[in-house]
């Protein structure tokens, strides 16, 4: 929690990199949720849960956009692109990225964001009071779920590059990896290398599913269609398919380490479920590390990402 407090308001106010933090935060806190609701009752955790959830459909386009100028400007520092065949590029998604910043300023005001903060220092002072340890067991259901799941939409996606199912595939690499991540930083599990696979892994399907978000962002760039700048941009694009394809093939290397980390997730549910075993002395209380930090307050300018 304290990633997300320290950084929702400079992400407010349109600096990329705590954007970036505060958006990756919320989809962690939203897995971590439930086991929290378990530990201390659904009534405090499930409004915090909603407006965790609309902080992060906010975040989500600007950080698109973001991401997808520094992709470019990569591509231009490795000589892979032009810098005057990429000028419109980069000029429509700063003006995208302008859009959705007021967007976004609009969807999640100060006062919603430190109702907020309130809300999730509330859930840490409940949990650090909290021993009952009943979240292992939540845990546990969950990451048999998450297991079960990501075994299935591996073998549903297959060695054919499928952006959709290869789509499902990061989504469900993500969440395993944080139950894993969940027990080991409560204590409840020293099996720290699947989820280490996982991360591995995801990083490599989100560097593929960022590059597929760039193609997509490109094809709303308007020039002259015999301008030698659209041609320009038409090999970029070439050259973006190109990348996906051999990020896919990478991933497919790693099907086997993934479907393993699925495994020795089904293997840890059980002592995770009977780590409680109705016995006080056995609960293994959630002591997660959830800092309070105060959120910055906003400035009355927002500070606009610049090319």
């Amino acid at each position: 929690m304290g990633t997300f407090q320290r950084n929702l308001g400079p992400a407010l106010e349109g600096e990329p990199e705590p954007l970036q933090r505060c958006y990756g935060a919320t989809r962690r806190l939203r897995e971590l949720a439930p086991l929290l609701a378990a530990e201390i009752g659904s009534a405090v955790v499930g409004e915090t849960r909603v407006r965790l959830r609309r902080v992060g459909r906010a975040l989500g386009p600007v950080r698109e956009i973001d991401v997808a100028l520094g992709l470019v400007g990569e591509w231009v520092a490795d000589d892979r692109a032009r810098q005057d065949a990429v000028e419109g590029l980069r000029q429509h998604l700063l003006d995208a990225g302008a859009v959705a910043r007021e967007r976004m300023t609009g969807q999640v005001e100060s006062a919603q964001a430190a109702t907020l903060a309130r809300r999730m220092q509330a859930i840490g002072s409940a949990l650090s009071a909290s021993t009952t340890g009943i979240w292992s067991r939540t845990l546990s259901l969950r990451m048999t779920r998450r297991a079960q799941h990501l075994r299935e939409v591996v073998e549903a996606a297959g060695a054919l590059y499928l952006p959709d199912r290869v789509q499902a595939v990061r989504m469900a690499v993500e969440k395993l990896r944080y139950a894993f991540e969940f027990a080991c930083d409560a204590g409840a599990s020293r099996r720290r290398v699947p989820a280490l696979r996982l991360t591995e892994a995801q990083e490599l399907l989100s560097r593929l599913h960022d590059i597929e978000a760039l193609i997509r962002l490109s094809q709303n760039v308007s020039s002259r269609p015999r301008s030698s700048r659209r041609a320009h941009l038409d090999e970029l694009r070439h050259e973006l398919e190109q990348e996906c394809r051999r990020l896919h093939g990478a991933f497919i290397s790693q099907r086997r380490q993934v479907v393993q980390a699925c495994g020795a997730a089904l293997d840890m549910a059980i002592p995770l479920w009977n780590r409680r075993g109705g016995v006080g002395s056995h609960a293994t209380p959630l002591k997660m590390r959830l800092a309070d930090p105060r959120i910055p307050r906003r400035d009355s300018k927002r500070r606009m990402v610049s090319s």
